[in-house]
């Protein structure tokens, strides 16, 4: 079936060179090899560990790290590049550091600090 794909980051290293993106439709993200087959995916609908609510951006940190906005459920979620296993997750709803309304994109600086949108 056809996904609608809302984030998209592309990354070469020499050694691994996939484009991960956002499931948007099927609330899960997926890592994608250059020969159009999924490395790995992780999530599902919802709100809670491993789950997400409309997935958008995405980028990649120094680590390897694939970092992902879970737009709904107002969160970033970051996974590991291999295997798309849990890193961490962090934010809530709101105004304060470290809450967000609805994050759209995010990117990692050269200092590696994760920016959101």
């Amino acid at each position: 079936s056809t996904q609608s794909t809302w984030g998209v980051h592309r990354k070469t290293d020499g050694s691994l060179n996939n484009m991960w993106r956002s499931l948007f439709r099927d609330m899960k993200f997926g890592v994608v090899s250059d020969e159009a087959a999924f490395v790995c995916t992780f999530g599902s609908k919802g709100s809670g560990d491993g789950n997400f609510n409309w997935p958008m951006g995405v980028c990649v940190d120094g680590d390897n790290h694939i970092v992902v906005a879970d737009s709904v459920n107002n969160r970033i979620v970051v996974v590991a590049r291999t295997d798309c296993s849990p890193v961490r997750t962090f934010g809530s709803r709101g105004a304060a550091n470290g809450q967000f309304k609805t994050p759209h994109d995010v990117c990692v600086n050269a200092a590696g600090l994760i920016i959101v949108a």
